[in-house]
């Protein structure tokens, strides 16, 4: 009998010891997702294969910005390092994917300095598109920040872009969620033999352009899920956000891309899917 109370007791402390060294585990994943890998952003290079009658543009290098949320989890100054990354990779174009500021207009402010720095970095310029937070955030105040920062924001329209290796669309759908999205107006005085792009803030809706024939799309919004498990994907996704949470996905003869994002919201923590600037690589 004595024998087998020590082996009891033996159990149990293994049991607490096992139970106190998971606590801990999930402890320190918990401070490294709130506090380490936020602020650790990634250079995600992509390669597009660009059809054949579009070979003529190969070479060129786009990076995409998307989701900064400079708020009160995420500062102006967290966006540095995405800033000296785009002083190494001097794009040719810089695209920017919405949702700029969270939670008050107040930190529009706090951003401008930001963008404007970006928008010195790419050869050919910089066009940007809206987000759901810009919009419920004093969005003519975002669109003002923008435009003095240097970028042109496309709203249900296209703008050519000449570069050295040809002419290059870009065509900016308005929010999906709080704006008024149309995709006719917008690649209404698109060629129908041009090369374009498409940048929609929110992703679900794909199939509501590839008909226009852009060769990417290119969306943020969901933030990769901000938390993803291995074996269960993305814990919660935004709406309009569900069916395409990261990463590349045919859509037709059109190429989704869905970027994590930089910044966050709420809960304020990142893991399994880490903060990116995606930087695209056009290949023949």
């Amino acid at each position: 009998m004595t024998r087998e109370r020590s082996s009891a007791r033996s159990m149990k402390r293994i049991l607490a010891a096992l139970t106190a060294c998971g606590v801990i585990a999930g402890l320190i994943v918990a401070l490294i997702a709130r506090f380490v890998i936020p602020y650790r952003p990634r250079v995600n290079h992509q390669a597009f294969v660009l059809p054949r009658n579009h070979a003529h543009l190969a070479g060129l290098r786009l990076a995409f910005v998307s989701d900064t949320h400079v708020g009160p989890a995420f500062t102006a100054g967290h966006l540095r390092a995405i800033v000296r990354e785009l002083d190494r990779e001097r794009p040719d174009i810089l695209l920017l994917g919405g949702d700029y500021v969270s939670q008050s207009p107040y930190f529009i402010d706090e951003i401008a300095p930001v963008i404007a720095q970006m928008t010195k970095t790419p050869r050919y310029g910089s066009w940007a598109v809206i987000g759901n937070h810009d919009v419920s955030n004093a969005r003519s105040r975002v669109e003002r920040m923008l435009a003095d920062a240097g970028a042109t924001v496309l709203v249900n329209r296209a703008v050519p872009v000449e570069t050295d290796r040809g002419m290059l669309w870009l065509v900016g759908i308005d929010d999906l969620l709080l704006g008024r999205p149309d995709p006719e107006s917008a690649f209404a005085g698109v060629p129908a033999d041009a090369a374009s792009i498409c940048l929609w803030h929110e992703p679900d809706a794909a199939e509501a352009v590839a008909g226009y024939g852009p060769f990417l799309m290119l969306s943020g919004h969901t933030h990769g899920g901000q938390v993803r498990l291995p074996g269960v994907g993305p814990l919660a996704l935004p709406k309009a956000g569900k069916r395409f949470p990261s990463g590349r996905f045919a859509i037709g003869d059109m190429t989704l891309f869905v970027s994590n994002g930089i910044g966050l919201y709420r809960p304020p923590v990142r893991l399994g899917c880490p903060p990116e600037l995606v930087m695209i690589h056009l290949v023949a």
